[in-house]
């Protein structure tokens, strides 16, 4: 499940997503979209920066390096389906189907988060934080977006 919080996963299905809106004449989507996926990286970063919390002594893989805290697969997981969860809401699929779609991606992107404290990569904090973080900028972005797009 941590692969699906990499780049070499989430690298295509943004590309996807930002070319389909191109193609349907939503550019300003596909630019909210492009600008989530780059900050968020980013946010994910300079908080690893500030806070260089080491990571949990003993993980079951050991390939892992750089510091603990945010989680950046979780919070990379959580921005992708939090961004595929507001694609769907907006949709003209029925409620239901909204519903049940939304539920299965956030189960997606909870086990993509929980994949990390098993492995034991990461504190179960690093996980809650990458969650509020992701939560609060995007947020941010969709409320802003939605003004912007009244206004202009």
């Amino acid at each position: 499940m941590s692969f699906f919080g990499t780049p070499y996963f989430l690298i295509p299905p943004y590309l996807v997503l930002i070319i389909v809106f191109i193609r349907q004449g939503k550019k300003s989507d596909a630019i909210i979209i492009a600008v989530l996926a780059v900050v968020s990286s980013l946010c994910g970063w300079v908080l690893k920066e500030y806070f260089q919390r080491s990571r949990p002594s003993s993980p079951l893989v050991k390939q892992v390096s750089g510091y603990s805290f945010p989680s950046g697969h979780s919070l990379a997981g959580f921005t992708i389906c939090g961004i595929v969860i507001y694609i769907i809401h907006r949709s003209q699929m029925r409620g239901p189907y909204k519903m049940l779609l939304s539920l299965l991606v956030a189960i997606f992107g909870l086990l993509i988060a929980l994949s990390r404290i098993y492995l034991q990569v990461h504190f179960a904090s690093d996980v809650l934080a990458s969650f509020f973080v992701t939560i609060v900028w995007l947020s941010l972005t969709f409320i802003c977006h939605r003004l912007l797009k009244t206004n202009l």
